[in-house]
C-alpha cells in the first residue's frame, strides 16, 4: 500500500501575491505510518507542514483535502476544509488529527481538489507529498490533462518520499503535466530544502527522466507511426498489441491517442476535422497514454471479438499550454495476421 501527500500551497510571507489560494492535500493512507529515520512518514509530515502553515501570512487563502484517514478503500479522497482567508490555523488542527489508514486513490483526490477548489479565474498553488503512486484503479495524468483542458488554473509541485526509480518517473510526468517540478525526499531535511526552493521561487535541479533527450538534434517535423498490430492470447483472453513510435519538434510533455473504427466506412454527415481520419461518430474503441521528450516508443494493448474486421490510427498531441493535434498516423488493418502489419 503506497501513501501520499497532496499539497496546495504557498510562497513564504515575501513571495505571497494577492488572490492566490493555496490548499493542502495530504496522503493518509496505511503506509504513512511506515517508520522513516525514526520516526513516521506522517509524524514528519505533520511536523513539517505545521512548520509552514505557522509561518503563512495572517491573510492567506487555505483549504484541507485528505484521503486515507481511518477510510478504507479507494473512495477516502475527502475535503476536510474549503478555501478560506486566514483558515491556517483550523487546517493545522485537523492535519493533526488524521490518521494514516486506508488506499492511494491519487485520481479520485485530483477530482475532488478539480471540482471544489481550482476555478479558471485565480491560479492555485498544489504541493504534492508522496512515497508511491496510485494505488487504486484511477489515472491521475488523464484526470490532471482533463482539468488543464478545462481551463482550471493550478501549479502542482509533487515531493516524492524515497520512492523507487519507475514510482519517481510517474511523479516526474505528473509534475510536468500539472506545470510544476518534482523533488525527491531521501531524508526527512529534504522537506526544508525543497520548501525552501518552492517558497522562495529558486528552481530545481532539472528533471532528468529516462528517454533520450540530449542524444542529437530534435526532430524537424512531428509526426507519429503505427509499427505494427499483433495478435495475443493469454489463457482465456485475446487481443491485439499496437506498438507505435513518435518524433515531435520540442522536449515536452505529448498524449499519444489511440482509435479503433469499424472497416466498413459509416456516412458522414459532416466534414472530418483536419488533421483526422473519421469523425468520432465512428469510434469503436479509444485509448489514451502519455509521454515525455521529442522522441518515444510505446504500445496498446486491447481485446478484439474475433472476425470483427477494424482499423486503427493514433494521433500525437501536444500538451503544452491548449492541447493541440500534431500529427495523425497511417490508418491500418487491425487482423490475425501479423506479417502485413511489419514495416
Amino acid at each position: 500500500m503506497s501513501y501520499f501527500l497532496l499539497l496546495v500551497f504557498t510562497p513564504l510571507p515575501a513571495q505571497v501575491q494577492p488572490n492566490k489560494r493555496y490548499v493542502f492535500i495530504l496522503d493518509a493512507s496505511g503506509s504513512m505510518s511506515e517508520k522513516w529515520d525514526g520516526k513516521t512518514r506522517m509524524a514528519v509530515a505533520k511536523e513539517k507542514l505545521l512548520q509552514v502553515l505557522g509561518g503563512l501570512p495572517k491573510d492567506v487563502s487555505v483549504g484541507l483535502v485528505a484521503y486515507g484517514n481511518r477510510i478504507a478503500g479507494c473512495t477516502s479522497a475527502r475535503l476536510y476544509h474549503p478555501i478560506q482567508r486566514g483558515a491556517a490555523s483550523v487546517v493545522s488542527q485537523k492535519i493533526s488529527s488524521i490518521v494514516p489508514a486506508g488506499s492511494t486513490p491519487i485520481a479520485q483526490t485530483l477530482n475532488v481538489v478539480g471540482e471544489y477548489l481550482l476555478n479558471e479565474i485565480q491560479e492555485t498553488e498544489i504541493i504534492f507529498i508522496s512515497d508511491g503512486v496510485e494505488s487504486c484503479d484511477g489515472d491521475p495524468k488523464a484526470v490532471l490533462y482533463q482539468l488543464k483542458q478545462s481551463g482550471k488554473k493550478f501549479r502542482l509541485q509533487v515531493l516524492g518520499i524515497d520512492i523507487d526509480p519507475k514510482g519517481e518517473e510517474d511523479l516526474k510526468r505528473l509534475s510536468i503535466l500539472g506545470d510544476g517540478n518534482y523533488y525527491p525526499l531521501k531524508r526527512p531535511e529534504d522537506y526544508d530544502s525543497s520548501f525552501k526552493r518552492i517558497f522562495y521561487a529558486q528552481d530545481p535541479e532539472p528533471v532528468v527522466l529516462s528517454h533520450s533527450e540530449s542524444q542529437g538534434p530534435l526532430p524537424t517535423q512531428n509526426q507519429i507511426k503505427i509499427l505494427n498490430i499483433l495478435p495475443y492470447e493469454d489463457g482465456s483472453e485475446s487481443g491485439y498489441i499496437l506498438n507505435y513510435e513518435y518524433s515531435a519538434k520540442t522536449n515536452t510533455s505529448y498524449m499519444i491517442q489511440l482509435y479503433l473504427y469499424p472497416a466498413e466506412e459509416k456516412l458522414r454527415s459532416f466534414p472530418v476535422p483536419p488533421l483526422r481520419e473519421r469523425r468520432m461518430g465512428d469510434l469503436s474503441k479509444h485509448q489514451i497514454a502519455f509521454q515525455l521528450g521529442p522522441e518515444g516508443k510505446g504500445r496498446f494493448v486491447f481485446p478484439l471479438p474475433k472476425g470483427k474486421r477494424m482499423r486503427a490510427s493514433a494521433e500525437l498531441w501536444d500538451l503544452t499550454g491548449i492541447p493541440k493535434i500534431l500529427a495523425l498516423s497511417e490508418e491500418k488493418p487491425v487482423h490475425e495476421n501479423p506479417s502485413s502489419d511489419r514495416n
